[in-house]
């Protein structure tokens, strides 16, 4: 077992009660014979704890457990567990299944290649490892962006015109801020991203739901509610849909970019998942060639959350008051973040990934897609890669049991309500077929 595991491992048999307040823990040298792990680990495990205030070193007896130290974790561990769904995904012990999480498993990722690529960058850009990053974004890797794009929607986009951001939702953050004010109507996909809808709706813009078909976003619907109102936005995921898993025809693509021309509103695509896709596929920003959208990625998803690095590509008379906003707001991206993404978009480090990851998502989807519909689970939308699948059950009208059933055994999902505009989705959820399973597949089956 590795430090770091078994200092987690340790940590989660504190707070579950195992051992009382007060009570003398096991000795180093009997925890070393027992768990499997080294010397080191065990009094590195004991070090954190002790910093973290619940446990305590007694001079010659030893560790015990902190009574106050451990009443104020658990305190805030159950505080992690009430209110926003996404944010019980996020602060959920590394032992629980997130199963209806926007993100890789961590076996998924190829630790030791990130590692020796942070080493090297380490090595040659150490300045970067105590200096402010560059406010636009380190040019070289805005360089590497403005290929990488091209690769990605066959356009051309100079470096002058990206911003980098901490991620995709700095990057929406900035845009929304930038571009909407109290009173505007903003079109967004519904279902789709919870957090987007409460950035929009704390700028004082009016959120309206665009549902989302096969083809892509409802243009039929949005034609109709064009007739009576001005539209001033519409915030798109494009490629494996957040949460359907479902991406534009061309021709859905071609007609939603002509009601943006015609009716004078702009298109700000969220393209974080298109890195997943194998192949080809239709995207605003290859049509418009950002004259009327607003270009957004991320390395967040594919590589790593802490990265927190993503980009932004738009219309030059943008990239200044985008620029100046995020100087008020964070300043820079970490410059050493920003080097060590270009240092393996630049070697092909990234790209040899995504082929890895492009490919497992493609047999988890089919196995997935599989193991639910045996079990008489329903999706419209049926993808061939991507993360998500956004299912149903004809005989379940509120899965809010089910999701509360498998957060007991520590399989996190999020209620369709988390992506929604106006409408419940009580009977809806999103799976990550990155993080689904065999064992997990056997929970979705109704007569068990």
């Amino acid at each position: 077992m590795t430090s770091a595991s078994f200092y987690e491992h340790f940590k989660a048999r504190l707070l579950s009660g195992e051992w009382i307040a007060g009570q003398r823990l096991p000795s180093i040298r009997k925890l070393v014979a027992s768990e499997q792990t080294s010397y080191h680990g065990v009094v590195s495990a004991y070090a954190r704890l002790a910093s973290e205030g619940l446990i305590e070193s007694q001079q010659g007896r030893g560790y015990f457990v902190s009574q106050q130290g451990l009443a104020q974790a658990r305190r805030l561990d159950g505080e992690c567990q009430v209110g926003d769904p996404l944010f019980r995904l996020l602060q959920a012990r590394p032992e629980a299944i997130k199963l209806g999480c926007g993100w890789l498993p961590p076996a998924w990722r190829d630790t030791e290649l990130l590692a020796r690529a942070i080493r090297r960058t380490a090595r040659l850009e150490q300045r970067a490892l105590v200096e402010y990053g560059d406010i636009q974004g380190y040019l070289p890797l805005r360089r590497q962006l403005s290929m990488h794009v091209k690769r990605q929607t066959r356009i051309d986009v100079p470096p002058g015109q990206i911003l980098t951001t901490l991620g995709a939702t700095q990057a929406l953050d900035l845009v929304v801020r930038t571009i909407i004010r109290p009173g505007d109507r903003v079109f967004v996909d519904e279902p789709g991203n919870g957090n987007l809808i409460r950035l929009i709706r704390l700028a004082g813009g009016l959120v309206v739901g665009v549902p989302r078909t096969v083809e892509g976003p409802d243009v039929a619907f949005m034609t109709g509610y064009l007739r009576e109102h001005r539209v001033r936005a519409f915030f798109c995921n494009s490629t494996w849909h957040n949460p359907t898993g479902g991406n534009l025809s061309p021709r859905n693509a071609f007609s939603v970019l002509r009601l943006g021309i015609e009716h004078g509103f702009l298109i700000v695509e969220d393209d974080v998942y298109g890195d997943f896709s194998p192949s080809s596929r239709a995207t605003f920003a290859e049509l418009d060639n950002l004259d009327h959208v607003i270009y957004i990625g991320s390395f967040s998803k594919s590589l790593s959350a802490s990265l927190r690095v993503g980009y932004i590509a738009c219309a030059a008379e943008l990239i200044e008051p985008l620029t100046r906003l995020k100087l008020l707001t964070t300043v820079a991206v970490p410059g050493f973040c920003e080097r060590f993404v270009h240092t393996i978009l630049a070697d092909g480090t990234y790209l040899r990934h995504m082929k890895s990851v492009q490919q497992q998502l493609l047999t988890h989807q089919k196995q997935a897609q599989l193991a639910l519909a045996r079990y008489g689970w329903e999706f419209e939308i049926a993808p061939d890669g991507g993360m998500f699948l956004w299912v149903r059950h004809p005989e379940l009208a509120d899965l809010a049991p089910l999701i509360a059933s498998l957060e007991k055994r520590s399989i996190l999902l999020m209620p369709g309500s988390a992506f929604a505009v106006e409408n419940e989705f009580a009977d809806r959820t999103r799976i990550n077929v990155a993080h689904f399973s065999r064992e997990v597949a056997g929970l979705f089956s109704l007569a068990r």
